[in-house]
């Protein structure tokens, strides 16, 4: 009966200790009478039903390792704020540790001691032996938790928190390795391992070290998704910031009777370096631009960003657009440590006579369709890109629309679209499926050119953004 009472109270400390990891890490959810209540009450029945289990099978520990493990597992879903992954997951996290250090510290160093002061003459379960591996347990014990809260408690709740309380995917490793290690262990009893065995102390140092790698790529595994999932919010975060910057209010200016403006811009990562904008100069100038930033991802929005934000600033009534684009050009390329450039293409239309003066850095050559005519390329002369060199001189160049005429603009990332096959989209059937729209307005447009983007690419993924912009001028001002 001692050694039943003993042995139970030996192995029923690891619960105890595993409880104490689980209570110092989650959040209270009730006061600490409350828990102290909770927690008193089940270590009573756990060690009771450990007692009885122990009672019956001296070498089943079905209920010392499984069942009190399980017992933690729910105080600790009761007793603790947070999901029920994240107390799950520390609750067998906690478990595990204890079986770790109990085997690993506590089983060895008896094991290795115990002999040499005659403790453990003929078996492990003699009472001089199970005092002696009390007393290793509450020494291991105690200096363990003062370790985990010095050294672990604060990492293993930032990376909990880290992941937003989503554990679920970690708890099905750490229900394995529990289990587990209850099947190793009583595996080993069964065939004769014990303490007193030569072969104890191999085994339990060669499960613990790889439970500790276990550990370790759990962590690990946790940290990365933490990464992860700080990246999708910074991308959703530049994301929202990116489309707040584009105008996305159609009719764009319905107050402008002479004029109706469509653009669309669709990235091909969550963030992507084209944009588009559309503005009023003053009361009779529209001004409309469309860019395409090298690179991808973040570090090109944000050039985006300060690309835009200057050609907006430095479009004034009456500047001549060459200039604008000079000294846009300057100011680029002094911030530019990343080595980036805009392709950029902007137009200033007087709404009243239908002049339209534009500058074209490097960018794709637009469309324009006459009045009851159809969509042609117009060639124009394209200057060096924004950001590639310092003093460079863009030309502005003019034209005359008439009521009716359409200026289509788009970036690299429509014609090079790309199929299965690799074929691009290219400018030819671009030019054809806007020719079978040329009567259509800019609203109809865009859609019915993206569709057929669609068709020609299916299933292939694509890698640059497409950014489309249509401008209808519907004639002079009444009354000027």
């Amino acid at each position: 009966m001692v050694t039943v009472a003993l042995w139970s109270f030996a192995v029923f400390l690891a619960s105890v200790f595993a409880g104490i990891l689980s209570g110092i890490t989650l959040e209270p959810k009730y006061n600490g009478m409350v828990r102290a209540a909770v927690w008193s009450a089940a270590a009573l029945v756990g060690y009771a039903a450990s007692f009885i289990s122990y009672r019956i099978n001296l070498y089943n520990d079905t209920m010392g390792i499984l069942g009190l493990s399980v017992f933690v597992c729910i105080v600790s879903q009761i007793l603790y704020e947070g999901t029920w992954s994240v107390k799950l997951a520390i609750a067998l996290m906690g478990c595990l540790i204890a079986n770790v250090i109990t085997f690993m510290l506590c089983g060895t160093t008896d094991t290795l001691v115990a002999p040499m002061l005659g403790l453990m003459e003929e078996s492990p379960y003699e009472t001089p032996n199970l005092l002696f591996f009390i007393g290793i347990k509450l020494v291991i014990y105690g200096v363990s938790v003062f370790l985990y809260v010095r050294f672990l408690r604060k990492y293993i709740h930032n990376t909990v928190k880290s992941v937003e309380g989503n554990m679920t995917t970690f708890v099905p490793p750490l229900v394995v390795s529990v289990v587990g290690f209850y099947v190793i262990n009583r595996f080993s009893s069964r065939i004769g391992i014990l303490p007193n065995n030569f072969w104890f102390f191999p085994l339990y140092i060669t499960i613990c070290v790889i439970f500790l790698v276990e550990f370790w790529m759990i962590f690990y595994s946790i940290n990365q998704s933490a990464v992860t999932m700080k990246t999708a919010a910074e991308l959703n975060v530049a994301t929202s910031i990116q489309q707040s910057m584009l105008p996305c209010i159609f009719p764009a200016f319905p107050d402008k009777e002479e004029i109706d403006i469509y653009a669309t811009m669709d990235p091909a990562r969550e963030v992507g370096g084209d944009f588009y904008d559309f503005f009023m100069v003053d009361e009779r100038h529209v001004a409309i631009v469309i860019a395409d930033v090298s690179g991808k991802g973040v570090p090109a929005a944000l050039f985006m960003v300060i690309g835009k934000t200057l050609i907006k600033d430095h479009t004034q009534p009456g500047e001549d657009l060459g200039t604008v684009f000079s000294e846009v050009n300057n100011i680029l390329c002094e911030s530019n440590s990343e080595g980036m450039f805009i392709t950029a293409f902007e137009g200033v239309l007087d709404i009243v006579t239908g002049e339209f003066h534009f500058v074209n850095a490097g960018h794709e050559i637009p469309f324009i369709c006459r009045a009851g005519e159809m969509f042609e390329p117009y060639k124009i002369h394209a200057c060096f890109v924004l950001a590639g060199m310092e003093d460079i001189h863009y030309r502005e160049g003019s034209l005359t629309l008439e009521a009716g005429d359409k200026i289509f603009l788009y970036t690299d990332g429509v014609t090079e679209a790309t199929n299965a096959g690799n074929k691009l989209y290219g400018m030819q059937r671009l030019g054809d499926i806007l020719r079978e729209n040329s009567t259509k307005s800019p609203t109809e447009i865009l859609p019915a050119v993206r569709e057929d983007i669609d068709s020609f690419v299916g299933s292939a993924p694509q890698f640059d953004d497409i950014t489309m912009l249509c401008l209808e001028y519907k004639g002079r001002k009444k009354g000027v």
